[in-house]
């Protein structure tokens, strides 16, 4: 069962299945981006991310992802452009190894008319079932997430 979580501060609600319970937070309207992260067992994480002003074009924040995440070691990452509710959008899909520990990223990266972006992220361990799981998060996640509801 998903359920909606309303994230005011960032000017969306985020749907999840229920288990999963809001952890941390960061950022506000003088500290950017702003972040709320979420989890239910340590093993797949979301987190939904906004700015007031874009770092980037959706491109542009999902390249400046990748060389982040190939920073950590062996990398390699899907890009796809899309549409996000006649938003420009951009989801990449990146796995990378450091100290011998595979993990799968999903991202999808929206820049609204008035120069916001949104960046929904799904972080899981690559080649195990919880990817499979984590998968379904990020495409669940993607599909009802909503925009300055």
């Amino acid at each position: 069962m998903w359920t909606a979580r309303p994230e005011k501060d960032l000017g969306a609600v985020l749907h999840l299945p229920r288990q999963y319970v809001r952890f941390h937070e960061q950022g506000g309207a003088d500290d950017q981006p702003r972040m709320a992260i979420y989890d239910n067992d340590e093993v797949v994480q979301v987190r939904l991310t906004q700015w007031d002003k874009a770092p980037a074009s959706p491109m542009g924040r999902a390249r400046e992802q990748a060389e982040t995440w190939a920073g950590y070691g062996k990398s390699k990452t899907l890009y796809t452009p899309t549409s996000f509710h006649g938003y420009e959008a951009v989801i990449a899909d990146t796995t990378y190894e450091t100290e011998g520990t595979v993990t799968r990223v999903m991202e999808l990266m929206v820049l609204t008319d008035d120069s916001r972006m949104y960046e929904l992220r799904v972080d899981m361990p690559k080649g195990t079932a919880h990817e499979k799981r984590g998968t379904a998060v990020f495409k669940g996640a993607r599909e009802r997430l909503e925009i300055d509801p």
